[in-house]
């Protein structure tokens, strides 16, 4: 009896600890808003259990350094744009997906200023990008490569041509394809991470048959919070454009 007395402690101490905390990490990760995995305790178990452990690290930039010394030194931002717009990280999820910043959101008028100028960067380059339903968030459009030119990049092929879309629901953060020299540039000056999948392969088996395959050149872009960085932004948007169709002006 002394046993299962201390048996039912132990587990009633666990779950007093556990219970509390895995709902807080629940309501978390319903902040966000929809994208990616499903909007409900499914999805957030999925996230936490399945996905996260394929989750590597995300500011090192020596994948890229690698690249670029393999010959991949195509940069499409120029380093005074760069460092002229360094800033501090914003607070990141602890999910690793969805991929959502905590803090340093765009207010609803910086946001609707860089919907707008997204869209009209597709709407102005027809013979190079479209618009159309992001297939990794799983709603709100997405930039992607026009048809025929899916494979333009070499790593174009791992997202079916999605270029960059916005997180429109909640922060105004961006993922977005660089050149590696871009990404590096970027993450120097305190503009981007990896999302925690960059680089990893997950099973077709663990994500309902849709083989997760993203590039290290996936990365998050922290939402701007400024007219001014919203143009900045915009030149990403548009260096993501010309990396991944393989050329060197846009109508921007």
């Amino acid at each position: 009896m002394n046993k299962e007395i201390a048996l039912a402690v132990i587990v009633g101490t666990l779950l007093a600890i556990t219970l509390p905390r895995a709902y807080s990490d629940y309501r978390t990760y319903l902040s966000y808003g929809p994208g990616g995995p499903p909007y409900n305790p499914l999805g957030w178990v999925a996230s936490r259990l399945i996905l996260q452990p394929f989750a590597k690290e995300v500011f090192s930039t020596t994948v890229y350094e690698r690249k670029i010394l393999a010959g991949e030194t195509a940069s499409f931002l120029s380093d005074d744009t760069v460092a002229a717009r360094k800033r501090d990280r914003p607070v990141i999820g602890p999910h690793v997906v969805p991929h959502r910043q905590l803090t340093d959101w765009a207010g609803d008028d910086i946001k609707e200023k860089l919907i707008q100028r997204f869209n009209d960067l597709a709407a102005r380059n027809p013979h190079l990008v479209k618009l159309k339903t992001s297939n990794l968030e799983m709603h709100g459009e997405a930039i992607f490569l026009a048809d025929g030119l899916e494979n333009a990049a070499p790593v174009a092929a791992q997202v079916q041509g999605e270029t960059a879309h916005i997180h429109r629901l909640k922060d105004s953060s961006l993922h977005v394809i660089l050149s590696p020299a871009d990404c590096k540039k970027l993450f120097e000056a305190g503009w981007a991470q990896r999302q925690g999948l960059s680089g990893t392969h997950v099973p077709s088996i663990l994500t309902a048959g849709k083989p997760l395959n993203l590039p290290a050149e996936y990365v998050l872009v922290y939402a701007p919070r400024t007219n001014e960085e919203v143009d900045f932004v915009m030149e990403i948007v548009a260096a993501s454009v010309k990396y991944m169709a393989g050329v060197e002006k846009i109508v921007q």
